[in-house]
């Protein structure tokens, strides 16, 4: 299964991800690669939402994590939001949990954006 990415430019800054599917090896590179080309063309705060994701594995983390390096070492950050329970726990098991901001849906993730 292919993962979709629909994208949402909310500002010259500002970004959201919506993401549908599975998330691994075979997909991971797309969003990796969605992620720094966002963050180049200066989208450095991002909004990934999960709610439609079924599952994450470790490429699919490191993609995200990848995404979030470039977005902060550029004045940014990617918030995460709609997490399953599958895929949180994922994120608490990896202790991610404590390195992503993760809000329960985007408009929670997007009002924490623009107050900062």
């Amino acid at each position: 299964m292919n993962l979709l990415i629909t994208e949402n430019f909310l500002s010259d800054r500002i970004a959201t991800l919506a993401l549908n599917g599975r998330i691994n090896a075979v997909t991971a590179p797309d969003l990796k690669a969605k992620l720094k080309n966002l963050v180049k063309d200066g989208y450095v705060k991002l909004i990934v939402d999960l709610t439609a994701v079924s599952f994450i594995d470790s490429s699919g983390l490191a993609a995200l994590v990848s995404g979030f390096k470039a977005a902060k070492e550029n004045g940014g950050t990617i918030i995460l939001s709609g997490l399953s329970d599958q895929t949180r726990m994922v994120f608490k098991l990896t202790k991610l949990d404590t390195v992503f901001e993760i809000y329960s849906d985007s408009k929670a993730a997007l009002d924490i954006l623009n107050t900062s």
